[in-house]
Order: C-alpha cells, then structure tokens, then sequence
C-alpha cells in the first residue's frame, strides 16, 4: 500500500512538471511572436526618391530610391510638424534605412507597367470612365484586384501628380524585364535632344538582359520615328517634390 501511494505521488509530481514545462515553452513562444516586428513591402512611385535619416526635408540625406523598386514599410511613420508631411520608415534591399514621404509609395502594392495606353476609370465600373489616361510602358502600383479590374497608383507620363484610379487588368504586365525596360526607356525618352534619345534607347534595346522584353519592338519603332526628327527639341519639366539631394 505504502509503495502504491508513493508512486502515485511520483507520478504527480512528474505530471505537474511536464505541464509547468508546457508552459514555459507557450510563454517563450509567445515572448519570440511579440518581438516579430510587422513589417509590408512598398512600391517607390517617384524616381529619385530621397531618403532621410530623420522625417524631415531637412534630414540628412542617405540615398534615393528608384521608380517602381520594392522596399520595406517598417511601419513606423511621422508627420513632419512644420510641414505636416507624412513621412515613412523604410528599409531598402542593401540593408540602408531612413525616412521618405508617404504620398510617393504604395503599400502592399505590386509594380507593373503598362502595355497598352488605358483609360483611367473611378470605379470599377464602364461607366465610370474620365478623360484621363496611362500610357504604355507607364510603371504603377498595383492596389487592388477585382474581376478583371485592377486599382492602380502612380504618375502618368501626361499628368504631374500621383493618382489612383481602376483599369483593366489585361493592360497591365507584371514580368520584371517589362518593368525595368519601361523604366529605363521612360528616362531615354526624357532627354533633351533626338540625338541622345536614340543613343539612349539603343542602349536599352541592346541590353541582353532586356530582350525578352514586350517593349523592345515599341522601341525599336520610336527610334525610327526620333531618326526622322533628329533636331534639338525642348523637353516640359515636370516638377515633382522630395526628388534626388
């Protein structure tokens, strides 16, 4: 009888130490999960977007972010109190990180580019049609899917300021060689002479690493246009906030 009760006992103490150890690994566990930092990926909208060390224009500058790059939204955001500017904390892929104006990124949105010129609607709905319009090779954010509708963001080639509106998905492409052969043949078509827009979008079209790319015919046909009209031509600035230092 003795010899029954102490092992009853054991066997308590051995079960109520299990479950104290259970509950010591939940409570580590729990520890580890509320530590995680909450982190979303943004879409850069602006090319030559700075990025500084403090939410201000005046901060220090540490580097610019390229149009349409993926960065990481730390989620941790302040609004300038002269300017009342929403700024963001990033981190870009090398590890460098700083503050940049909210109004310039997408969050959890996706980049692309645009392979048709597209109406701009606001609502995904026919009609809700306005007048403005995306050209092709314009780089976005994607927002939102619905149906065959996409909410998109970002500047258009024609406008000055970064909006949002709905258009159809089959516009869009999401293939990284489209995204960098548009962006890099958008900054082609921004120089100032004929002369060094064909050098310049020679460039991109004979970048191997661009030749898959669904713009490299488009391009190919704009050079032969720019040949045609090879005089010096003026180019309309477009003034845009918070650019390169």
């Amino acid at each position: 009888m003795k010899k029954l009760f102490i092992t009853i006992v054991s066997l308590s103490i051995l079960f109520m130490s299990c479950k104290g150890g259970d509950k010591s690994e939940k409570t580590a566990e729990t520890a580890t999960e509320e530590s995680e930092v909450k982190t979303s990926t943004a879409i850069c909208l602006l090319d030559k977007l700075s990025i500084r060390e403090t939410p201000s224009a005046k901060g220090k500058w540490i580097t610019s972010m390229s149009l349409g790059e993926t960065v990481t939204f730390t989620e941790e955001e302040e609004t300038d109190a002269t300017t009342k500017k929403l700024y963001y904390k990033v981190k870009l892929t090398d590890g460098k990180e700083g503050w940049t104006r909210a109004t310039f990124l997408a969050v959890n949105g996706k980049v692309g580019a645009m392979l048709e010129e597209a109406s701009m609607y606001k609502r995904p709905d026919l009609l809700t049609k306005t007048d403005k319009k995306y050209s092709v090779m314009d780089i976005i954010a994607i927002t939102e899917n619905k149906g065959d509708w996409m909410k998109v963001k970002g500047r258009r080639a024609e406008g000055e300021y970064i909006e949002e509106g709905w258009i159809k998905s089959s516009n869009i492409s999401n293939d990284e060689i489209d995204i960098a052969t548009a962006k890099f043949a958008r900054s082609a078509m921004s120089k100032s002479t004929m002369t060094e827009r064909i050098k310049a979008l020679e460039e991109v079209i004979n970048n191997q690493d661009l030749s898959s790319s669904k713009f490299i015919n488009v391009l190919k046909s704009k050079i032969a246009d720019y040949k045609t009209k090879n005089v010096a031509i003026d180019v309309k600035d477009v003034k845009v906030e918070e650019v390169a230092k």
